[in-house]
């Protein structure tokens, strides 16, 4: 669980970088690494979700909310590179709308798999929800 509620922290870090002209090209090679396997995080809650669940753990809602929070943050990496419509700042403010959207689904996913009662991960739900 400490590597998803890791990556909604992180996801801090990339709306900071999206934010400063400066260092969206930061936030862009972070995107370029995370979509080397974008898949990662969605297998990693299909595992935690499967030790409770006896059968599909993959289509379990609280997958399908990691799973659109991966799609929506490796979408971004196209979305900087122009190749979406938007440039500029333009592209930023929609990258940082993606970002805060996908953390709301990972705060579904730690609701929803009874987590809340954990300090940090309690923490960052208040946060981002």
């Amino acid at each position: 669980m400490k590597l998803i509620l890791n990556l909604g922290y992180s996801l801090d870090n990339l709306v900071a970088k999206l934010s400063d002209e400066s260092t969206v090209g930061e936030a862009l090679s972070g995107l370029v690494a995370f979509n080397k396997d974008k898949d990662f995080y969605t297998t990693y809650a299909r595992n935690f979700v499967g030790k409770s669940v006896k059968a599909n753990a993959d289509g379990d809602s609280r997958v399908g909310a990691v799973r659109q929070a991966s799609s929506l943050i490796s979408s971004c990496q196209e979305l900087l590179e122009g190749r979406q419509g938007l440039v500029g700042k333009e592209a930023a403010d929609e990258a940082v709308k993606r970002v805060k959207q996908a953390q709301k689904y990972l705060v579904s996913f730690c609701e929803g798999s009874g987590l809340a009662q954990d300090e940090r991960v309690a923490k960052f739900i208040s946060i981002h929800s």
